[in-house]
């Protein structure tokens, strides 16, 4: 007979993770599950460069959707900016350029906390956060960090804990 869990056990055993991480003495190395955007947000941009420790899929998918979110709203600005300039302007519009620098040094900016975050995300699946690299094979990274980001946390995963 094969155990199938169900969402009333992952709430459950969170409340227990919850309990521990609280009575720990670095509480900043657990996850937080089930992490409100508010509390993933700062938790990611708090861990910038932090690659030890866990992150719960919820800290995961906030730092994830950040990202998506300014991705699109840069592409549609770019776009907005080369319509408005007219057909006859030369390509890229001034207002595109801005557009895409200010893109380039966001996405510049969150490259090591966007890592450090995935790396704490497979330490809780109970990886090696070296199993990251496979999200810069071409066409199949962006795949691969999305199977990273949706697998389920481990108990194994608390060897990656400090203190």
């Amino acid at each position: 007979m094969a155990l199938v869990s169900t969402d009333a056990d992952d709430f459950a055993q969170d409340a227990v993770d919850a309990a521990e991480i609280a009575a720990a003495k670095h509480p900043s190395d657990h996850p937080i599950y089930r992490a409100t955007p508010q509390e993933g947000l700062a938790r990611f941009f708090a861990k910038y460069a932090v690659f030890h420790g866990r992150a719960s899929r919820s800290e995961f998918w906030w730092a994830w959707a950040l990202n998506i979110v300014v991705f699109f709203v840069a592409g549609i600005g770019v776009e907005m900016a080369t319509s408005l300039a007219g057909p006859h302007e030369p390509r890229p519009t001034p207002g595109s350029t801005v557009i895409g620098v200010v893109f380039l040094l966001y996405a510049l900016a969150v490259l090591v906390p966007s890592v450090a975050v995935l790396v704490r995300r497979l330490h809780d699946a109970n990886l090696s956060g070296w199993w990251w690299l496979l999200t810069l094979v071409p066409f199949a990274g962006p795949v691969i960090g999305v199977i990273f980001g949706i697998l389920p946390k481990q108990g194994y995963g608390k060897r990656f804990d400090r203190g």
